[in-house]
């Protein structure tokens, strides 16, 4: 699992927003720097050239100025030979010279550019002597190049900072969809839902929250359907006891009417006291991750007991039983699991007809302790049998009785915590069979 972990992320690494972080900084700076220089070529440029071209006809005229006055070659050389200009000595019949000699003649000077940055170059004749002067000295080539410089890093700091706005806003938008979508979920709204996007971080992360909001939904649902519930299960039969107390306050009353509206209240009573027993049991083994206090004890005796025990419904509608137990120790928690028992078998007595037949087997197996509890009463949906074990559930009107939906789940519960599992099929001959199926703790029971 790692190896594929680490292979997926080397064969998609476009997507990490450690990469997206990184191009993004190149990009800004390529771009930053692209600009500027444009910036230097359409502005600088063409206010350098005019510059230079002044500055060199200036010096053209200078220098007939001193000829005017006198000064030989030498002399002239001497003083326009500074650190500002470099003049090079030119021969008459150079290329230079012949394609540019009548304009030298006309206008006393010709002067060329190229290069990124201009560079200007003047052709003009001192007494006679034909001579080249550069305005790009070195030192006039610091001064530019720095000068360069320091307009580039500031139009790239200004540019980059505006696009790094841009870009990162786009980049960090999932982060602020998904703080909305905080918000939304604090406010209750568990039906908010944030997009996905296609790399790994934001991806994981905007799963996970619509996933946390998908549970946290299911959740709120059901603790709504657990109060309604509630609050039904329990005002049926205040309900009835109400009514019928009111009844007997009725003095002309008959004597086995006030036995008969009195048994009731009984009967509501104790299922109201059931009720309340079957849903802080439930709500506490909830609440637990493991089984609690373990004991080594016998499962078939176990059961058989819960069979006697149960002896006066099932002789009400005059079942005929098939038992048939293998002898059995298991360690776990006893107490739990005699209510796995007995919830199942009164299940299965409830919805046995009359004259009908049940079934009780336990053995072993390859993979662990198998019981087996069937009647032949109405069979289940194939799309209700897992819902059978949701609490509250009474679904099905055919198996629907006196009961309150939470036997069945207090049996899903217990044997999920003893790791193992149980699950109802309708049988081929008509009826329904309960398996519960527990892992062996030790060689002894296998």
């Amino acid at each position: 699992m790692i190896s594929a972990n680490k292979s997926k992320d080397h064969k998609f690494p476009r997507t990490s927003l450690q990469f997206k972080l990184a191009l993004m900084f190149f990009m800004v700076m390529v771009i930053s720097a692209s600009i500027s220089i444009s910036i230097l070529l359409l502005v600088f440029s063409p206010i350098m050239r005019d510059n230079s071209e002044r500055q060199m006809s200036n010096f053209a005229a200078s220098i007939k100025m001193l000829e005017q006055d006198g000064y030989s070659y030498e002399d002239i050389v001497s003083i326009i030979n500074t650190n500002s200009y470099s003049i090079d000595s030119l021969d008459n019949n150079s290329p230079k010279i012949k394609e540019h000699k009548k304009e030298i003649e006309e206008k006393g000077y010709y002067t060329t550019e190229n290069g990124i940055i201009p560079n200007v170059t003047l052709v003009t004749s001192i007494c006679g002597k034909y001579v080249s002067v550069n305005s790009f000295t070195s030192e006039n080539l610091y001064w530019i190049i720095n000068f360069v410089i320091i307009v580039a890093f500031i139009v790239c700091i200004i540019i980059g900072t505006i696009i790094t706005g841009f870009v990162g806003r786009t980049i960090l938008q999932p982060i602020h969809d998904l703080s909305k979508a905080t918000s939304q979920v604090a406010r209750g709204n568990f039906s908010v839902r944030v997009k996905e996007p296609n790399d790994n971080e934001y991806g994981t992360l905007a799963r996970n929250f619509n996933k946390m909001a998908q549970e946290l939904s299911g959740i709120e649902t059901l603790r709504g359907d657990f109060i309604s519930n509630v609050s039904h299960e329990f005002k049926t039969p205040l309900a009835s006891i109400q009514g019928f107390a009111k009844l007997l306050q009725d003095e002309t009353l008959s004597k086995e009417d006030r036995k008969e509206y009195t048994q009731i209240i009984i009967d509501e009573t104790s299922r109201l006291s059931k009720l309340s027993s079957n849903i802080l049991n439930l709500t506490k083994l909830e609440n637990q991750t493991t089984i609690g206090k373990k004991s080594r004890f016998s499962i078939d005796e176990q059961i058989r007991k819960i069979v006697l025990m149960l002896e006066p419904e099932w002789s009400k509608k005059q079942i005929d039983l098939d038992i048939d137990l293998e002898d059995i120790f298991y360690i776990g928690n006893e107490d739990l699991m005699g209510q796995v028992w007995q919830n199942i078998i009164n299940n299965a007595i409830k919805f046995t007809p009359m004259n009908g037949k049940m079934k009780i087997k336990l053995f072993r197996s390859e993979t662990g302790i198998i019981a087996k509890i069937s009647d032949n009463g109405p069979s289940i949906p194939n799309d209700k049998k897992d819902k059978i074990f949701e609490k509250f559930y009474q679904g099905d009107k055919s198996r629907a009785t006196e009961g309150n939906g939470l036997g069945l789940a207090l049996v899903k519960r217990i044997v999920d915590l003893c790791g193992g599992k149980v699950w109802v099929e309708n049988l081929f001959e008509g009826g329904v069979c309960f398996n519960v199926e527990l892992p062996y703790q030790t060689e002894e029971m296998m």
